[in-house]
């Protein structure tokens, strides 16, 4: 059961570098209208997170079996809760 987390936890990795790359591309377009300061501070925010997604993806493979069993439906959890977030934060910014 620990490896069906773990896959979802890799799967939601993955979209949340999708929702953070649509974000980074988002904000790129405003700042480039803009040239504001506060957009400049949302495209280093999106960036910042693509990154930390990547880090997440590739140190879940990484260290898939050295995690505790009991620990996987956590990281689950997170990986949820930051797709919500990153979801509610591109519906707010598409409209």
């Amino acid at each position: 059961m620990s490896a069906v987390w773990m896959e979802g936890s890799l799967i939601l990795g993955v979209a949340n570098i999708g929702l953070t790359v649509v974000l980074f591309v988002l904000f790129r377009r405003v700042y480039a209208q803009t040239k504001a300061a506060f957009s400049l501070a949302l495209l280093l925010f999106a960036g910042a997170f693509v990154v930390q997604n990547l880090l997440v993806v590739y140190s879940y493979l990484a260290t898939m079996p050295l995690i505790p069993d009991s620990l996987s439906p956590y990281l689950f959890a997170i990986g949820v809760s930051e797709a919500a977030g990153l979801g509610a934060i591109l519906w707010t910014a598409m409209n």
